[in-house]
């Protein structure tokens, strides 16, 4: 059972076969057949010139071991070139292209006195590629040749009966290769267990990413103490009979359970199927009649796929005869499953439900109507007919699941109709309980009194009554804290004196130099500190098409966030209008073409506190008598207590110009928001009791900015974030360096691993980030850890940080702009600068600008500084 061995992938394995049998069997030759090349002269005389004399110089790796060669013979060069390509040939062209690596190889070669070619079929394998090891593969290029170096040096010491056994034996050659000396080349060791024993071994590269696929699939895992490359072996086994026997760990379907968090088994109610283009059932055509009438001629025990089509075929008059050629049997049986009239059973085949045996044809529409479940684009299957409107009233086609389709099912089943202008309501009985005692109407009456309990326990939980801001016990607020720290390092302290104001009923200004946290506190504070504490019984309907629609309601445990927040920045030309809301024009679309037409637009602070009263659909106001409280839902299935709103750069802004005619509203006398609406009335709308405001203001920008009048200033409580002290410089460095990495393996850096949840980013064979928690001074502290062997590395790390806190004393930046100096510093060196260069760089191209500010004597200590950084 080769990996990869497809046949576009032959030739790299007839290669690395052509290794084995070339050069670990034998002293001869991957370019020149016939040749001594691999023998223990030319590996010690390589060994010698490129591992025990080292090139520490500045200059790039290839003017470096031109060096290194200089003088060698020309078999020397070859064996220089046949080691590189060994190095390379298993990589991917996404790392490297195939043009660099072929022209490095031969430009090794050509360093020699006389040099040889790369046979074709050599060249042709160097394109193919099976893994990706990631940058620091090839950052680290010298450790990766000097660990093949160092193999093959071992390799030929062994006595023959020992080779034989390595080459027999996958798990005593995994030994032999562990016990070798590895310096940040364990990329390469990994690769070379793949290259001697690919049946074995997989195509990957990075340690952490063996580890992490171990942990994703733990539950296929059963000796837990076997190494990480047996556990995989396992894995791969018991995956192969749904993926394939030669899929890749790195396949989309599974690299979710992996590298994206979810959990392997995947949940009952995900598709059996991925989701289609048209969501609806297609095979017998766009109506519920054909399914309907073929099930009722599925009598049998069982069916095959293939039997149920051919059943078909064979009744008259045709169920479907539009159709020009017999349906797939596979995506009969999917539709035939999402209209729930099809149970699977353990040996793959399929019966109709017990339930419909009465074969009633109406009743059967009518249930397949009520029940069909539909793939979402999540990954999921959606149950339409607890997000239809059934409440009797006329609704546009978009306001029906999945639009215009729906609604023409239904009415189908009779249970709805279409208005005579083009709306779509429901029948007044659609969800009305059915007379009679049929196998049929019984499982539909059961399926409506469950739909029932479900939007019951829905609105139950939609409904809030309007109570002031909640107080939060000691204990609980402690955690939360934490919980925020664990994502940004704000202080204990401050953290209480915004809660302080904020319970007490007054809108914050966060006021700071920038990169301090401010927005993101914002936004991050109001629901962390308020998410519920116990959790709260929701009702779901089942939706597995492998599960019976009869089956009760499922008990989902669901916490509610605290508060959800609208951002806005302010703008120098804002005015009433944008904060309050006014006339606006618009174009708008009709028959005829567009027309300029003016409405009422609802401002800023309207739109957030108008979000907490049910009724709102971001035009119509709320009548003031019925204005009802409610949760607030975002895309993500998050549910909170309600909307705030989050004004950034406050004071860009005409503040008393746009906010004036708030002073008494915001002035916590609970008078209401006026709002304005088409018909030229203005509507009281009273602030929830727990809603707030909080700003956000730049401090640094401040004497170029609006300035606020006294009056409006006694609305807002001002709190200043300000950077970590230096009894924090330790965790604000991990953070900084954490957050970087974590946003750059976000855009592709591969072989940089992140777990949110832990806490955790690894960039291999380079360094490593862990989060922890500690007491101190009776309150949890939490922290970074960064690890690193590499001393370059750990060296460019801590000279960062010094001159960044000595910036400080004259500029206080914030922990972003740290971060924004480290993914400078990261990503220069994964494109090949060297660390120093990496680090000029990085402090030039994110901190120069922002020192303009300062005088000439502060700009003169500085570059004093870092002239004489060295300097004891």
């Amino acid at each position: 059972m080769a990996r990869f061995n497809l046949p576009q992938n032959q030739p790299l394995y007839d290669t690395m076969q052509l290794f084995v049998d070339a050069v670990l069997r034998s002293d001869g030759s991957l370019f020149t057949p016939g040749q001594f090349i691999w023998t223990n002269y030319h590996i010690e005389e390589l060994y010698r010139r490129f591992v025990v004399n080292p090139d520490n110089s500045s200059d790039s790796f290839e003017v470096k071991f031109r060096r290194q060669l200089d003088g060698a013979r020309p078999n020397i060069y070859q064996f220089a070139g046949e080691l590189t390509y060994v190095h390379l040939m298993v990589i991917s062209n996404d790392v490297m292209s195939f043009s660099a690596r072929l022209n490095l190889i031969n430009r090794i070669l050509e360093w020699s006195p006389a040099p040889v070619r790369i046979p074709d079929d050599l060249i042709k394998t160097l394109g193919i590629g099976v893994g990706n090891p990631g940058m620091a593969y090839l950052i680290h290029r010298p450790y990766q040749l000097e660990f093949l170096l160092e193999f093959v040096r071992s390799w030929k010491q062994l006595s023959q009966s020992e080779q034989s056994q390595f080459l027999d034996d996958p798990w005593a050659f995994r030994q032999f290769v562990h016990g070798l000396p590895v310096n940040r080349a364990y990329a390469q060791r990994e690769l070379v267990l793949h290259i001697v024993h690919p049946d074995t071994f997989e195509p990957i590269a990075s340690r952490e990413h063996k580890k992490k696929i171990t942990q994703g699939f733990d539950i296929l895992i059963s000796q837990p103490d076997a190494n990480v490359d047996q556990q995989l072996v396992e894995i791969r086994e018991k995956l192969e009979p749904d993926y394939g026997k030669n899929f890749s760990f790195y396949d989309p379907r599974l690299t979710p359970f992996w590298l994206g968090g979810k959990t392997y088994p995947p949940e009952e109610n995900s598709p059996i199927f991925p989701p289609e283009q048209s969501h609806f059932p297609t095979t017998l055509g766009k109506s519920l009649k054909p399914y309907v009438q073929l099930i009722t001629h599925l009598n049998d025990p069982s069916y095959t796929p293939e039997q149920i089509v051919d059943r078909m075929g064979h009744v008259s008059p045709p169920i479907a005869p539009v159709l020009n050629e017999k349906p797939d049997a596979g995506q009969l049986v999917r539709d035939l499953l999402h209209l729930r009239l099809l149970e699977p059973l353990d040996d793959g085949h399929y019966r109709r439900w017990p339930h419909l045996a009465d074969n009633t044809e109406p009743h059967l529409v009518r249930y397949a109507a009520l029940t069909m479940l539909l793939p979402s684009s999540d990954g999921r299957y959606l149950l339409p007919i607890l997000a239809a409107p059934m409440d009797g009233t006329p609704h546009p086609a978009a306001a029906w699941p999945l639009g215009e389709t729906l609604p023409q099912w239904y009415a189908e089943a009779g249970l709805v109709e279409r208005t005579t202008d083009g709306l779509w309501q429901a029948l007044p009985d659609a969800l009305a309980p059915l007379e009679g005692e049929t196998s049929t109407i019984k499982a539909i009456n059961t399926f409506l009194e469950h739909v029932q309990h479900v939007r019951n326990s829905e609105q139950g939980l939609k409904l809030l009554t309007d109570e002031a801001l909640q107080w939060i016990d000691p204990d609980t607020l402690e955690q939360r804290i934490r919980e925020i720290q664990r994502v940004l390092l704000i202080d204990r302290n401050t953290i209480l004196r915004i809660y302080r104001a904020l319970v007490a009923g007054q809108h914050v200004i966060l006021s700071g130099p920038p990169g301090t946290g401010k927005t993101h506190l914002a936004t991050l504070l109001p629901s962390m500190l308020w998410c519920d504490t116990e959790d709260t019984i929701l009702l779901t309907m089942p939706t597995d098409p492998r599960r019976s629609p009869t089956e009760p309601p499922a008990e989902q445990r669901m916490r509610r966030q605290g508060y959800a927040v609208d951002v806005v920045t302010a703008t120098e030309d804002w005015g009433i209008r944008d904060v309050i809301g006014g006339i606006a024009p618009y174009l708008e679309r009709t028959d005829q073409g567009r027309s300029l037409v003016y409405t009422i637009h609802h401002g800023c602070l309207t739109r957030a506190v108008l979000r907490n009263y049910m009724g709102y659909d971001g035009e119509t106001v709320p009548a003031g008598e019925t204005l009802q409280r409610q949760e607030i839902a975002d895309g993500s299935g998050q549910r909170y207590r309600g909307r705030w709103l989050v004004i950034d750069e406050f004071t860009r802004a005409p503040v008393d110009a746009a906010f004036g005619s708030l002073l008494t509203t915001l002035g916590g006398q609970r008078s209401p928001l006026l709002v304005p609406t088409d018909g030229g009335d203005v509507v009281a709308v009273p602030l929830p009791r727990d809603f707030r405001m909080i700003g956000t203001l730049n401090s640094f920008d401040r004497h170029f900015l609006n300035q606020m009048s006294e009056a409006m200033k006694r609305r807002f409580v001002f709190i200043d974030i300000l950077p970590p002290g230096r009894e924090y410089a330790e965790a604000e460095q991990g953070m900084a360096i954490y957050r970087a990495l974590r946003d750059l393996a976000a855009h592709g850096m591969l072989d940089v691993t992140v777990d949110d949840k832990q806490g955790r980013v690894v960039w291999e064979d380079l360094l490593e980030v862990g989060r922890s928690e500690h007491a101190d001074s009776g309150a949890t502290q939490v922290q970074y850890v960064v690890q690193t062997d590499d001393a370059d590395s750990a060296a460019v790390l801590r000279d960062l940080w010094r001159i960044f806190s000595a910036i400080r004393v004259y500029r206080q930046l914030g922990t972003a702009q740290a971060q924004a100096v480290y993914s400078a510093l990261f990503t220069g060196f994964s494109v090949g600068m060297s660390w120093a260069a990496a680090l000029d760089a990085a402090l030039a191209d994110t901190l120069v600008d922002q020192l303009q500010v300062l005088n000439r004597d502060e700009q003169r200590v500085l570059l004093a500084f870092l002239e004489y950084a060295a300097h004891p």
